[in-house]
């Protein structure tokens, strides 16, 4: 029996990826560079701001400065815009409403970013178990530890658990904790590497997961 959904945020909760374009953006014309593609800003998004900005330095040939600066630049300018750039994707409202697991995040994204968006969203009328972010704990996705402490405030073993997600991390997370994984075929990380990093299971849509759920019982 499932007792527990643990859903990454970026590409799986919410579309966010044009809302951190635009910020990434934004932080290159301050810095009078040429501004970056969507999907090579999709490219970096999924392991954490501090790999984002990793990416980024690497990307521009290490131009934009100091990392710590550009860290800082980019939280002024994407918490400006966070939430009126991000919107849920189809049918997680309605897919939630009706489910009685407990419900986390498990996301490699700041938790003050996680927490902040959840509150202003429709999202704010579930009941979350635990919301934890890639600075909430010491390591993050896909180390196991967030997904362990996200089953311990739910009281659920990992095979009582799913992590729901769309990027590699989420997997292998998944993976390193003991806990079967549904891949996203409407994120950011191609949906050949998901099943070639051991996902169990895929859905195209929220409409599809509660077979899937149903099938890990």
């Amino acid at each position: 029996m499932i007792k527990l959904l643990m859903f990454d945020l970026d590409g799986t909760l919410f579309e966010t990826a044009r809302g951190i374009q635009k910020a990434v953006n934004q932080l290159m014309v301050e810095r009078h560079e040429p501004e970056l593609s969507y999907e090579l800003v999709t490219s970096f998004i999924g392991f954490g701001l501090h790999k984002l900005i990793e990416q980024l330095d690497l990307a521009t040939q290490h131009r934009l400065g100091s990392r710590e600066r550009l860290e800082a630049d980019f939280r002024r300018i994407y918490s400006s815009m966070l939430v009126e750039e991000s919107q849920l994707y189809p049918g997680v409202v309605e897919f939630l409403s009706k489910r009685s697991e407990h419900l986390s995040v498990v996301s490699n994204k700041d938790e003050l970013y996680v927490r902040e968006m959840i509150a202003r969203s429709p999202l704010r009328q579930f009941r979350w178990s635990h919301l934890i972010g890639g600075n909430t704990f010491l390591k993050k996705k896909p180390h196991p530890e967030p997904l362990f402490e996200s089953m311990r405030s739910a009281g659920a073993l990992p095979h009582e658990a799913l992590m729901i997600g769309d990027g590699l991390p989420d997997i292998q997370g998944a993976k390193n904790a003991g806990v079967r994984s549904v891949a996203v075929t409407f994120g950011y990380t191609p949906i050949s590497e998901l099943i070639q990093a051991g996902a169990d299971s895929q859905i195209a849509s929220y409409n599809d997961l509660p077979n899937v759920i149903k099938n890990f019982c």
